[in-house]
């Protein structure tokens, strides 16, 4: 019980005189029932006329008078008076002044009957059914809040918040016209003058079943109601060109959510002026549609909806035309050519149906570790053979896997792509080199440092003293490097003087790392 305060006050003008003295039974017309359900700060007005406000003249030894407190739905913020529900409620009505029988009111808020907490119906009356929290006595005894004990004006040691205390039901004593029933501190059914303001009041009320509660109680030990609001609107929504049968990346900027929900978001889309369709749901910001076939326009929109099932409003974006345009095609198909060890070509064609008025734009490129190098990029004539040669970027290549990457696009928005895997198997380091001189070469001494390879690698090296010629004359000197000159034999350099070399290494099962490798000539 959260108040001590009376029932109802002593109406000195009523011709009753026992109301006059102690008060009206009537709870319909009761000073608790038209508190209970105001939430104005004058909340007082006489419902019949003979009623009177429960001011300090009018209530049992000036204890609790209530004429100036506010009205009990004030204290409640607005959200929790709109979740409170209109209940039709029944009342029993006294034998004596109001006929017997019963009258159904409805009210947000009210206090509950004898039927309700599982005592006796009064004259009959069944005042609703049994709530089942009331399975016993001992259920319905109850103890005043602190606030309460603290709020009353009337006091005794037995009104204390660890013992309990008497409550107001709002059965009338049907042989009464003023006396009304209350529950004892055993439990039990009691009675009191309406106009008595040391009894306790227990408001009940009913709230949708939906509504969320919080998982603790606060300080004051009450679960607290949780008034949960959608998330926002998305703030954007996006997608490229509508490309018919292809697929199409919708983005949204995404929402928020006030309590911190988890958000998902709704895809739909329409066709031309037809109705919305769902497409799916997601958490994540993006979806992948696949473009109709037919059609002219292509509109998509998303909302949000949080973890409770709230939605925002849609975020709509643009109509955009539908491209009918069929996308180049490359030949072949995405494969792994394996382990590679030198320097080779990949020959294809890109074709496209609509190629008499459009241009076809191809780029190639190529991962080496974490980059992406840009091989070339041209235009591409429908239908004629294409050639990617490694040979340029081959000794730059880290061991491992490669993709070369081929993209054509044609000038409608369509594309295709190509993947090539390989992997590039290192098995030998090379080097040749060619430079002009003023006369034949007639000897050479070659030393390459670092002079040391490991015991299981191969050294192959050559020099020739007409490099520029159409077939240079090369002599093999790996037994002489670092230790003996070569006299050449060659006398003739058609084409200019010069000398040249090449040299590679090819590799066992040992490493050693080269920070830098240097040819000199004497």
């Amino acid at each position: 019980m959260i108040t001590l305060k009376c029932f109802d006050a002593k109406e000195s003008s009523n011709p009753n005189s026992s109301r006059q003295s102690y008060g009206n039974n009537r709870y319909s017309q009761s000073n608790i029932d038209q508190w209970l359900n105001s939430q104005a700060a004058s909340w007082y007005s006489a419902r019949h006329s003979y009623d009177a406000p429960p001011n300090n003249a009018n209530v049992w030894g000036n204890y609790n008078e209530y004429d100036t407190e506010a009205g009990f739905l004030s204290n409640f913020e607005a959200d929790f008076r709109k979740a409170i529900l209109d209940a039709v409620i029944r009342v029993a009505k006294n034998t004596v002044t109001d006929g017997g029988g019963y009258e159904d009111i409805t009210r947000k808020v009210f206090l509950l009957s004898n039927t309700e907490v599982g005592l006796s119906n009064e004259n009959g009356v069944a005042e609703g059914t049994l709530w089942s929290y009331f399975s016993s006595a001992a259920r319905r005894q109850c103890y005043p809040t602190a606030e309460a004990v603290s709020n009353s004006e009337y006091t005794s040691s037995s009104l204390n918040a660890s013992s309990y205390w008497y409550w107001w039901l709002r059965t009338p004593y049907a042989s009464y016209a003023y006396i009304a029933r209350s529950v004892y501190t055993d439990g039990s059914l009691d009675n009191y003058n309406a106009y008595i303001g040391s009894n306790g009041v227990r408001p009940a009320l009913y709230l949708e079943s939906g509504n969320l509660v919080s998982d603790s109680t606060d300080t004051d030990g009450a679960y607290i109601l949780q008034w949960n609001q959608p998330p926002s609107d998305p703030s954007s929504i996006s997608y490229g060109t509508p490309q018919a049968g292809n697929s199409l990346v919708l983005s949204t900027g995404g929402s928020t959510d006030p309590e911190g929900d988890a958000i998902s978001y709704v895809w739909e889309r329409k066709i031309d002026s037809g109705a919305y369709v769902q497409l799916g749901i997601t958490t994540a910001k993006t979806f992948t549609d696949t473009v109709p076939t037919s059609g002219t326009t292509y509109t998509a929109r998303v909302k949000a909806v949080d973890a409770n099932g709230l939605e925002s409003g849609y975020c709509t974006g643009s109509a955009k035309t539908i491209s009918y345009n069929t996308p180049p095609v490359i030949s072949g198909s995405d494969q792994n050519l394996g382990a590679k060890t030198a320097p080779f070509t990949y020959q294809y064609t890109v074709t496209d149906a609509q190629a008499a008025t459009q241009t076809i734009t191809v780029t190639e490129k190529l991962t080496n570790g974490t980059q992406t190098i840009t091989l070339r990029t041209y235009t591409a004539t429908s239908g004629a053979q294409n050639t990617v040669d490694l040979s340029s970027v081959w000794l730059p290549l880290l061991s491992g896997t490669h993709v070369l990457t081929i993209t054509a696009t044609d000038s409608a928005g369509g594309s295709a792509t190509r993947k090539i895997t390989f992997s590039r198997t290192v098995s030998r380091i090379a080097a040749a080199r060619a430079f002009n001189t003023d006369a034949l070469v007639q000897k050479a001494f070659v030393s390459l440092y670092p002079a040391t390879i490991p015991a299981d690698a191969t050294l192959h090296l050559e020099v020739t003293n007409n490099p520029f010629d159409t077939s240079p004359v090369w002599v093999d000197i790996t037994d002489k490097a670092n230790r003996l000159v070569h006299v050449f034999t060659n006398t003739t350099a058609a084409k200019g003087y010069g000398l040249g070399y090449r040299f590679y290494i090819t590799k066992g099962t040992q490493e050693i790392e080269i920070t830098q490798a240097t040819i000199r000539f004497a």
